[in-house]
């Protein structure tokens, strides 16, 4: 009967995990799901290691996404992997250097958790987690809760022969899970901890701690993150990582990642609900993988708590709920390190034509420049050195970089367009975002471009009684008409006696040299984070910085 009720209501989860997720408005505690590993990231196995002590708990998320506790352990140190053939050993995708040890499916050491184990029976027809860890104990088991069923498992045989031989000497049957089945294990070993299997609708969630406690921590792949952690195996696939935790604790680690928590308050605070913001803009793009948000560049960069401290925890809490809006919609907050002197309009860098980002001349960064680092920069190519660079990426066609010119620029001062033009007569021309990225070293869009042709053939002679100027290279001719370069220092004798000649700064080669020289740092559409800065100095509020930035938006 009660197994009948438990499989009832099961199926009632089951229903209710399909529909769409409905978030309240304005609250940070609506409940954020950032991933961290998907698609081409997602893995065979995560290491977890408690941030506050010991233990984890074992459950799911309903609908709501509120956790139901599964299970626990007292281990501090744990890997989530899927339940296949899989090896402990160097992580080499994420730690090139080989500190960094993971599980995957690539034969790297003998430790390896294979998918086969045995069922053993249970002598009680409803157990709990509690009655199956007790036979556990006993008998060098681990519980496991397969679509809602709680069952008695022993071992992790990498093949059925191994698992057959182990059944036949402990009197249970080979088994194993679905694509959609997990294994917690304690990580570095082939110990099985827990198993989880709840088929395309529930998914493994872990929690740090035996009981829930406010702030509580878990470290992933070196980063610490609040919350909880969830292992979905989308379309039976590698596991898919993300981490739930309220929208608070979201942007407070994203500010403490963008902006030093030092930094003025009001600027922290505009840099809040910029956060905030982009969630709310990007929400829903990565639904077919289960989360809201991810933490890459594609959505918003989150790297977990990060520098979180008091200040910015003050900043969220000062501007709790808030967003930026145009006219009913979410604002598209863009932001980046510093604009040079003016940020862009968002069609001049990318595509969309948005009102609120049309770029405004900013007097504000040129009043700390000094305190910003690079806002200064200049990149240097020789022709040959460009030629070379832009061959690599397919530009050129075969001839010589023979001059690059900034062709226009925009109403705020920023390069619009920019032309390579070479040797056969082939031009290239750039315009958006191109102008920055398609060159290495441009750091904005805020530059000059200065052409310069090195000395060549340069003579040296004395007037019979001054120092000779300075100069890069010497030559002489010896007592067989040989031509040589002096190695070492150069001297002459002039009528004040014999004098080194200091080298000189130019290019003897007589080669072409661009010199791209500007300020700024990023791409320059929306709110410059150093301008925020700057402004906050000034004693302008967060709202104000933020109407300045992005003109007609409305915070609430």
């Amino acid at each position: 009967m009660k197994r009948r009720l438990m499989m009832a209501l099961l199926a009632v989860w089951m229903m209710l995990a399909i529909l769409p997720a409905v978030y309240g408005e304005g609250s940070d505690e609506i409940k954020v799901l950032v991933g961290l590993a998907y698609k081409g990231t997602a893995l065979d196995g995560a290491n977890l290691a408690n941030g506050e002590g010991e233990g984890y708990r074992f459950g799911y998320l309903d609908q709501e996404r509120n956790f139901h506790s599964l299970g626990y352990t007292d281990e501090k140190n744990i890997s989530v992997v899927k339940t296949q053939n899989v090896w402990y050993g160097v992580d080499t995708t994420y730690d090139p250097d080989g500190v960094l040890k993971s599980y995957s499916d690539a034969i790297t050491s003998n430790i390896g958790v294979g998918c086969y184990h045995v069922q053993l029976p249970l002598g009680e027809e409803e157990p709990t987690f509690e009655t199956v860890l007790e036979a556990a104990k006993e008998s060098g088991g681990f519980p496991a809760w397969i679509n809602g069923v709680w069952q008695l498992r022993q071992g992790a045989y990498l093949t059925r022969d191994e698992a057959k031989t182990a059944a036949e000497n402990l009197g249970g049957e080979v088994v194993g899970t679905s694509s959609y089945g997990v294994s917690v294990v304690k990580t570095g070993t082939v110990e099985v901890i827990f198993q989880f299997e709840g088929g395309e609708t529930f998914s493994l969630a872990v929690a740090p701690g035996r009981e829930e406690t406010e702030k509580a921590t878990t470290y992933f792949r070196k980063l610490k993150y609040y919350g909880i952690f969830q292992f979905q195996r989308v379309g039976g696939g590698d596991l898919v990582v993300s981490n739930l935790l309220s929208l608070g604790e979201y942007t407070d680690s994203v500010i403490s990642h963008e902006m030093s928590p030092s930094w003025p308050l009001e600027a922290l605070k505009a840099q809040a609900v910029c956060a905030r913001s982009y969630y709310e803009d990007n929400l829903g793009r990565h639904d077919s993988y289960g989360f809201d948000i991810c933490s890459t560049t594609h959505c918003q960069v989150y790297f977990g708590m990060a520098d979180a401290n008091d200040r910015t925890a003050q900043a969220v809490r000062e501007t709790e709920g808030l967003r930026a809006w145009y006219q009913g919609k979410p604002a598209k907050t863009f932001y980046f390190s510093s604009d040079g002197g003016g940020t862009e309009a968002c069609k001049n860098v990318w595509t969309q034509d948005l009102p609120y980002l049309c770029g405004v001349i900013d007097p504000y960064e040129a009043l700390i420049e000094e305190k910003i680092s690079g806002y200064h920069w200049t990149v240097s190519y020789t022709a040959s050195e460009l030629t070379e660079y832009l061959h690599r990426k397919g530009y050129g066609a075969g001839g010589d970089v023979v001059d690059f010119t900034v062709d226009s620029l925009t109403q705020t001062g920023n390069v619009k367009s920019i032309t390579i033009t070479y040797s056969n007569g082939k031009k290239d021309i750039f315009y958006k975002d191109d102008v920055r990225t398609k060159i290495s070293g441009i750091r904005s869009l805020r530059y000059a471009v200065t052409k310069t042709v090195g000395e060549a053939d340069r003579v040296y002679y004395s007037d019979g009684g001054n120092v000779l100027p300075a100069m890069n290279q010497v030559y002489a001719v010896n007592g067989q008409g040989a031509v040589g370069k002096v190695a070492g220092k150069a001297y002459a004798i002039t009528a004040d006696g014999t004098q080194e000649l200091p080298a000189s700064a130019g290019d003897p080669s007589g080669e072409v040299t661009f010199t791209i020289s500007g300020t700024g740092w990023g791409h320059n559409v929306g709110m410059s984070q150093w301008g925020a800065h700057a402004m906050a100095l000034q004693g302008f509020t967060f709202d104000e910085i933020l109407k300045f930035y992005y003109p007609g938006i409305e915070i609430y």
